[in-house]
């Protein structure tokens, strides 16, 4: 039988290591007045910050992927533009969702997960 070990965080551990002063990892940066929202206008900093999240999850791609750090305004980034496209599809899709699919079909259930899963390149459906 073979022996594994665990190490144990006791509640003032981490506070200890905080006051040592143990480098911390510290949250990207998220600007509170948005420039050049083109497909996204009219929601608040704190949805915007959420779908920005739901972005990198369902693609598994960090905020650089699209954007230029400190400067999310920028339009030099061809990813960044196709996302405009794709957030373009998943919109329509929702609206016209009876169309497409079975009524029933929840809007949470249509977004870039649906297809990317995680991955930056979604997988070809290959019948």
């Amino acid at each position: 039988m073979e022996r594994t070990t665990r190490t144990m965080w006791l509640p003032g551990a981490l506070a200890l290591v905080l006051a040592l002063g143990a480098p911390v990892a510290r949250a990207q940066t998220f600007p509170t007045e948005f420039k050049n929202l083109q497909v996204l206008k009219g929601i608040s900093a704190d949805e915007l910050k959420s779908t920005m999240d739901g972005f990198t999850q369902a693609l598994g791609v960090k905020c650089t992927f699209c954007h230029t750090k400190d400067q999310w305004e920028r339009d030099d980034n061809d990813h960044k533009l196709q996302a405009r496209k794709m957030i373009q599809l998943v919109q329509f899709m929702k609206a016209n969702k009876v169309k497409y699919f079975k009524a029933d079909v929840g809007d949470d259930l249509l977004s870039c997960g649906t297809c990317h899963r995680g991955m930056k390149e979604p997988e070809p459906f290959v019948p």
